[in-house]
């Protein structure tokens, strides 16, 4: 395989609106379960992506001409702007559904994007697209390669917008957007509800392990360059600010309850390597080697707590790479669809 280092083998496998979503109130960020949840309220195009010229260096050198401009040009999916109930709330997302799923039940990837607050917003933040204030057009042609592999892709905003924006728990009640979009997958008729997964990427990999802890619905997960010790990440990184704030968030020590006595408590139920016992469907770990964003580390240690409870996984480190695996975009997605389509199949 491409400019691959590590591949650990696995174990047998067993065991209201969008507007409304804008004008949130502080104390509107948990609100207790409703009926509805996960209904979508409401769905209209995705805004088209911008052509690859407008991309600056970042944007260009995160994919080639060629698989941008497909994602940006095909006709065969719908990319919708989805606003779905979670908690009561109104909830931004996206889905990529074919235009003509006839009479096919379609597998389905549940989308756990990165960052916090703006950061990594897969809707408009206000910037332009196809830089590193914002990278929606990349993770929506990202995710287009996915849908063309024969899946269904929803993935969730997370709850903080407008007034709440910069009050990300990271780990928090967000976790229950997550889960509320099963029963939204569950609602479309074209959809396999025996056949869902989940992929995490960065922060998304601590929502995956969240989900799967609290009892999600999924046959297998993908988490590329995830936080899976999220006190080791913040202590490696401090210039990130997540702690104490910076321009997306207020910070950890702001937003969590009795952070001066609790910190040591929230930190690690955040944190997937102190409880890798309840992880119990199959999880693929990819990450790279060089990825400065988020450690190497976070990703084999993992692999060590698994290993350790006898859980079913597989590790796959690339030599030199980015964050979200670019440059090895073919392979990565080509281990994360075998994964997924063997877990479906009841296979090995």
């Amino acid at each position: 395989m491409k400019n691959a280092v590590v591949l650990i083998c696995l174990l047998l496998i067993g065991g209201a609106a969008g507007a409304q979503a804008d004008h949130l109130q502080l104390n509107q960020i948990s609100v207790a379960a409703k009926p509805t949840d996960g209904k979508i309220l409401n769905s209209k195009p995705w805004p088209p992506l911008p052509s690859y010229e407008s991309l600056d260096d970042f944007g260009r050198g995160y994919f080639p001409r060629a698989v941008y401009e497909e994602a940006r040009t095909q006709k065969k999916f719908d990319l919708l702007e989805i606003t779905y109930s979670s908690d009561g709330l109104p909830v931004r997302g996206l889905l990529i559904k074919p235009k003509a799923a006839g009479s096919q039940k379609w597998p389905a990837i549940i989308f756990n994007r990165g960052g916090n607050g703006d950061l990594g917003r897969i809707t408009d933040n206000g910037q332009p697209c196809g830089g590193m204030t914002n990278t929606s057009c990349l993770d929506v042609a990202d995710l287009y390669l996915l849908a063309k592999a024969g899946f269904v892709v929803i993935a969730s905003d997370y709850r903080y917008q407008g007034a709440t924006v910069k009050r990300d728990e990271w780990g928090g009640v967000e976790v229950d957007d997550v889960l509320n979009l099963v029963p939204a997958l569950e609602s479309l008729d074209y959809v396999d509800r025996e056949r869902l997964y989940m992929l995490g990427l960065s922060r998304g990999g601590t929502e995956t392990y969240l989900a799967i802890k609290r009892g999600v619905p999924i046959k297998a997960a993908a988490v590329i360059g995830g936080v899976t010790d999220l006190k080791a990440w913040v202590d490696a990184r401090p210039e990130m600010g997540v702690v104490h704030g910076n321009e997306f968030t207020d910070g950890f020590a702001n937003i969590w309850p009795d952070y001066e006595h609790r910190a040591e408590e929230q930190y690690r139920t955040r944190s997937a390597v102190y409880w890798a016992d309840q992880i119990n469907v199959p999880v693929l770990i990819l990450h790279s080697r060089t990825d400065r964003m988020v450690p190497v580390t976070q990703a084999l240690r993992m692999a060590v707590a698994l290993e350790e409870k006898g859980k079913v996984y597989a590790l796959h480190i690339y030599e030199h790479d980015g964050h979200p695996l670019p440059q090895n975009r073919e392979d990565r997605d080509r281990l994360i669809i075998d994964w997924f389509n063997r877990a479906g199949q009841g296979g090995r």
